[in-house]
């Protein structure tokens, strides 16, 4: 059973689970006792990532992957841990296996943040992130690329939905009923965002914030989805419409 303060995963279409972390949100496929994990938040939020599978009378040492729409700390906690632990498969696409192995980083830095600190919620976020573990370097050493042919096989199948530009190989994820992972492709909800919508994350965070517009059409085309982001809410919107951040 999962403690009173761990989050619990809700069920928003047969067998796709989103679990709203206290920063960043995952999402648990479950295919009877089999399961794929879809990101798994900061490294902080292990044991919450851990309790919810448990929740679901699934055991984490059974993951068949761990898929990641991209390779940024926040996104990456759990799978980690599950890489280090039971040599978990941890997928991403081409593009982004180097920042999941700790190759490179795209992360903001402080001094790109440093014009947002006059914002207390900003200062929080950056409290929290840091003790979270948002300076832990990943160094994940089962990676494998997120292919189709490997994805369809996998509890849930999601299917890539290339999303380039929040970082060079982001990817969003299409899974049952009409539910679409977006990763940070999408968001409804941050400290240096306004309001809970369909929205870009603030551009501070983009690796290309030009091409992360661009894709928003990979997911605009959907048409009618519930959305399942990297951070805030699930909300479901008839049908997508994006709010782009313009914002310096």
């Amino acid at each position: 059973m999962a403690s009173p303060r761990s989050p619990l995963p809700t069920e928003v279409a047969p067998d796709v689970f989103f679990v709203r972390g206290p920063a960043a949100n995952w999402i648990i496929l479950r295919d009877g006792f089999d399961f794929t994990l879809i990101d798994a938040g900061y490294p902080a939020d292990t044991p919450a990532v851990l309790s919810s599978i448990r929740s679901l009378g699934l055991d984490p040492a059974h993951a068949e992957a761990v898929v990641l729409t991209h390779g940024h700390v926040d996104h990456t906690g759990a799978a980690r841990h599950l890489s280090a632990e039971h040599g978990t498969p941890v997928l991403a696409s081409a593009d982004e296996r180097p920042a999941v192995r700790g190759e490179v980083q795209y992360q903001v830095t402080v001094p790109q943040l440093l014009p947002h600190l006059w914002q207390p919620r900003a200062l929080r976020w950056i409290a929290h992130a840091v003790k979270a573990g948002g300076l832990t370097p990943n160094a994940i050493t089962t990676d494998a690329e997120a292919s189709v042919s490997r994805l369809v096989d996998l509890p849930g199948a999601p299917a890539p939905i290339p999303t380039p530009g929040h970082t060079p190989g982001h990817t969003a994820y299409r899974l049952a009923g009409g539910a679409v992972a977006t990763g940070d492709a999408v968001i409804t909800a941050h400290p240096l965002n306004h309001g809970t919508r369909v929205q870009q994350i603030h551009p501070v965070f983009d690796h290309d914030h030009a091409e992360a517009t661009r894709s928003l059409g990979e997911l605009t085309a959907l048409g009618n989805v519930t959305v399942l982001p990297g951070h805030g809410p699930f909300l479901v919107a008839h049908p997508l419409v994006v709010a782009t951040s313009t914002a310096p």
